[in-house]
């Protein structure tokens, strides 16, 4: 095989494993959104379910509260009707004592039930709207993920094709560069690059000036002198 046609294959498996490593590059970022897509839809989840508890828990609180009052303001009954009919001051005095202590405990009671109500309703509005949050970003995220799903699939066909046409200029190659591109692929992400003022686009090293110019002008089969890989133009179509 003339090096022209053979340099022209060469340059063909290259342009086809730039499009594969970018599908594939793609089909590994949609995994890593995808991932990242469902541990925000948790904490929306989490954050929805503690506004839930929270809300719950203050009402149980009040519900105490309110039974306290209850149970405050019947003693407090209890007591003024024992006021009523006593002679005796010192009794006088321990009754009305115990009214006056009782007035204030339920006083406060009634102060922090108040408070409790407010935050009740604060908190209410939060865990609605958490939930809102948490369903609305759940559907968007549903409907990021199949299409990110349906993106791989496409993408993973069309690594399926790349790598069917590859497999087949590969075969057209001569023996020798043939099984060095088998090789090639084998460990590495590319065996065939460009490179870019005359340095290895796969390794990065820099070749000698005239080797740049050689593989620029498509003359000869050239290889890296550090990593292997075949050094070609880009496509002239």
């Amino acid at each position: 095989m003339d090096p022209k046609t053979l340099i022209n294959i060469l340059v063909e498996i290259s342009e086809l494993e730039q499009l594969q490593l970018r599908a594939s590059e793609q089909m590994n970022h949609n995994e890593e959104l995808k991932f990242s897509l469902e541990e925000l839809q948790a904490e929306y989840e989490a954050d929805a379910a503690k506004a839930a508890r929270d809300n719950e828990g203050t009402k149980v609180t009040v519900r105490s509260l309110e039974n306290e009052i209850r149970q405050v303001s019947e003693l407090l009954k209890v007591k003024n009707d024992l006021l009523v009919g006593l002679i005796d001051n010192r009794q006088v005095r321990a009754i009305k004592e115990e009214i006056s202590s009782l007035k204030m405990r339920l006083d406060r009671l009634e102060d922090d039930t108040i408070e409790l109500l407010n935050k009740q309703d604060k908190l209410k509005t939060e865990a609605r709207e958490s939930v809102g949050e948490s369903i609305s970003h759940g559907k968007k995220t549903k409907d990021r993920q199949e299409a990110m799903v349906r993106d791989s699939a496409e993408l993973g066909r069309k690594n399926d094709n790349i790598k069917g046409e590859i497999k087949r200029l590969v075969g057209m190659l001569p023996s020798v560069e043939g099984r060095a591109v088998q090789q090639l692929m084998k460990k590495l992400d590319q065996a065939v690059v460009h490179h870019q003022d005359g340095a290895c686009l796969g390794c990065f090293n820099q070749m000698p000036r005239q080797q740049a110019i050689v593989v620029d002008q498509g003359r000869e089969v050239v290889r890296c002198p550090s990593c292997r890989r075949f050094l070609v133009h880009k496509s002239w179509n």
